[in-house]
C-alpha cells in the first residue's frame, strides 16, 4: 500500500500519495485553490468559491473550458452521495495523444463555502502488491478523505 500525507489547514483535511506535489494558492482568501500532481502527470485541484455560488454555473463553466480544447469530448451528468452529502458535477471523456482521458468536477456545500473538485486523468494505473489501482480511485479516495472529515469536524 502507498505512503500518504496528509494535508490540514484551512478547514481542510485530506489524504493524498507522499510522491505527489501539492500547490496552494490563496486558501485563507474566498476564492483559493489546491492541487495535486502526480508524478505522471495526472492532477486533482479543490476550488473554493463563496457560500451560495451556483453550482449548475460552476459544472458548465468548467466543461466549456474544456471543451475549448477538446470539441468531440462526450459529458455525462454525474452525482454521488458521500456521508450523506450530495456532490453533483459532470464526468468528461475525450481523446488526447491517442488516448483516452476523463476529467470530473464535482461540487458541494458545507457551512461556509463551496468547493468544486476536479480531477483530469488518463487511463494509467499505480501498480501495487494488491494489484493495479486506477489513478481515478485514488482521486476518489482523496475527495472520500476530505468529505469524510468536513462531516466529521460538523458532527
Amino acid at each position: 500500500m502507498p505512503d500518504f500525507k496528509t494535508y490540514d489547514a484551512n478547514g481542510l483535511f485530506f489524504a493524498y500519495p507522499t510522491n505527489w506535489e501539492i500547490e496552494e494558492t490563496d486558501m485563507d482568501e474566498v476564492e483559493g485553490a489546491i492541487q495535486l500532481s502526480s508524478p505522471d502527470g495526472a492532477f486533482w485541484i479543490l476550488r473554493k468559491y463563496p457560500l451560495g455560488a451556483d453550482v449548475d454555473t460552476i459544472v458548465e463553466s468548467v466543461v466549456e473550458l474544456m471543451r475549448t480544447d477538446y470539441q468531440d469530448m462526450e459529458i455525462e451528468p454525474m452525482e454521488k452521495t458521500l456521508f450523506g452529502k450530495t456532490l453533483r458535477g459532470a464526468e468528461m471523456n475525450f481523446f488526447y495523444l491517442d488516448l483516452m482521458n476523463t476529467a470530473s468536477v464535482l461540487c458541494y456545500s458545507d457551512h461556509l463555502t463551496t468547493y468544486a473538485v476536479f480531477w483530469q486523468t488518463g487511463n494509467q494505473l499505480i501498480i501495487q502488491d494488491e494489484g493495479p489501482v486506477s489513478l481515478e480511485q485514488v482521486f476518489e479516495a482523496i475527495t472520500y478523505s476530505l468529505l469524510r472529515a468536513k462531516i466529521t469536524q460538523q458532527v
